[in-house]
């Protein structure tokens, strides 16, 4: 993907962390490895990164788990055109049972059983969407969902922004760069066992300065507080 105003696919910043620090080519996939692992981390903790992606359960009710998946935040049907979020219930039993080979569900000790449907305030209104549930099996990498009106569901998961099917030709936002160059010189200076250690002592501290600058540019703007205090109005009057 050629790099848009907004966007500079991890290849191209890595090049220019290169350039920029006269460093010998010879310390490329080096780099891309620090560039990864803070994209990882500006995901997780500074960069609004949630994904919604369509996801397809296979008979069982199962869901592989996305390539770039750090935690889950929602899993979803359509409802008139609305996303409407499934129960989680930490209490489904999450194994499956492998006969001859294939993964199946064994009802006699609970798996795949459905579950009794349980009365929940302020879920009233749609009646059956109540029916639905999901658990989440992250160390089998998959998630497992209880009754549903359709095999088709929307996931919405923080993203490491890492997408191991494009590699290198990941997008990273420009608001995003400097914070990364910063991690990526923060790191090779601390594992560089010659290096000067105040150096990575100054560009860890400028990475949260950068951090600290996208914190701010996540904060909502003064039309958006205004809409939240309004939607308030509308909560109190019920």
């Amino acid at each position: 993907m050629a790099d848009t105003s907004g966007w500079i696919t991890l290849k191209s910043l890595v090049e220019e962390v290169l350039f920029e620090g006269e460093f010998d080519r010879s310390l490329y996939k080096q780099f891309m490895h620090y560039a990864i692992t803070g994209m990882r981390d500006l995901h997780q903790f500074y960069v609004d990164s949630v994904k919604t992606t369509k996801v397809t359960m296979n008979d069982l009710g199962l869901i592989s788990l996305p390539s770039d998946y750090i935690n889950l935040v929602r899993l979803s049907v359509d409802h008139e055109g609305k996303l409407w979020p499934l129960t989680r219930r930490d209490d489904i039993i999450p194994t499956t049972t492998e006969v001859s080979g294939d993964a199946t569900q064994d009802g006699n000790i609970g798996e795949g059983v459905d579950l009794e449907t349980e009365e929940y305030n302020g879920y009233g209104i749609l009646g059956g969407y109540n029916d639905y549930y999901y658990t989440i099996d992250e160390r089998e990498g998959r998630i497992i969902v209880n009754g549903s009106p359709s095999r088709t569901l929307f996931l919405q998961y923080i993203t490491s922004g890492v997408d191991l099917d494009k590699g290198n030709q990941t997008s990273v936002p420009v608001k995003a760069m400097e914070a990364l160059k910063a991690w990526i010189f923060y790191k090779y200076f601390l594992r560089n066992q010659k290096s000067d250690k105040r150096l990575a002592d100054m560009y860890k501290r400028e990475y949260w300065y950068e951090c600290s600058k996208l914190d701010f540019a996540n904060l909502p703007t003064a039309d958006e507080l205004k809409d939240m205090i309004y939607e308030t109005y509308g909560v109190l009057r019920r």
